[in-house]
C-alpha cells in the first residue's frame, strides 16, 4: 500500500469519526428513516439499471467527484478518477449485467450521512460470449446529502468471481 493510499484511508476515516463526533445526537425519526430508505433505494436501483444495461454514466452518477472520495476494491482504494477508467473498459465488453439482491441494510448516522449495504450476486454478460458470476457480492457506499441530492462519498466491494463460458 503506497503512502499516499494510507494517507487516504487515515483521512477517511478521520471524517468518518469526525462526522458522527460533530453531529447532534438527534436521533433520526422512523418516518424520515422510511423517507430517506426510499430516496437511497431511487439512487441504487437507478445504479443497479445502469449496471444492468451496462450504462456507466447511471452507475457512476451518483458517486461524489471530488478528491475525498475513497472507493475500495480488494485491498486497492481508488480515487474517484482511478474507479471510472478502471472500470469503463470493462463496460465496453459488457453485452449486460444482472443484479439479484439477497439483503440490504440502511444504518443512520443522523439525516444526512447513511451507511447502505448489500449482499448481492451479478451476473456478467459480455460481448464475445463468456459470462462471469460474482457470487457473493458485499458492498457498502456511504451516502451524503449534498445539495440536495444522495451522493456516493465512500464505497467498498468485494466479491467472489466464478468465471464461465
Amino acid at each position: 500500500m503506497t503512502n499516499q493510499m494510507k494517507t487516504r484511508l487515515i483521512l477517511l476515516l478521520l471524517f468518518i469519526v469526525n462526522i458522527s463526533c460533530g453531529t447532534t445526537n438527534k436521533p433520526v425519526s422512523d418516518a424520515e428513516k422510511d423517507k430517506i430508505k426510499g430516496e437511497i433505494k431511487e439512487v441504487v436501483n437507478k445504479m443497479f439499471k445502469g449496471n444492468e444495461e451496462a450504462n456507466i454514466d447511471l452507475v457512476t452518477e451518483p458517486f461524489l467527484d471530488s478528491p475525498d472520495f475513497v472507493f475500495i476494491i480488494h485491498g486497492y482504494a481508488l480515487s474517484y478518477k482511478q474507479l471510472v477508467d478502471g472500470i469503463k473498459p470493462v463496460f465496453n465488453t459488457l453485452l449486460n449485467q444482472k443484479v439479484t439482491i439477497v439483503d440490504e441494510k440502511f444504518a443512520f448516522l443522523d439525516n444526512s450521512t447513511v451507511l447502505y449495504t448489500t449482499n448481492c450476486k451479478l451476473l456478467e454478460n459480455f460481448k464475445d460470449g463468456h459470462y462471469s458470476l460474482n457470487d457473493p457480492t458485499a458492498i457498502l457506499y456511504i451516502f451524503k446529502k449534498i445539495a440536495g441530492k444522495w451522493k456516493i462519498i465512500y464505497g467498498a466491494e468485494s466479491f467472489v468471481k466464478q468465471d464461465g463460458n
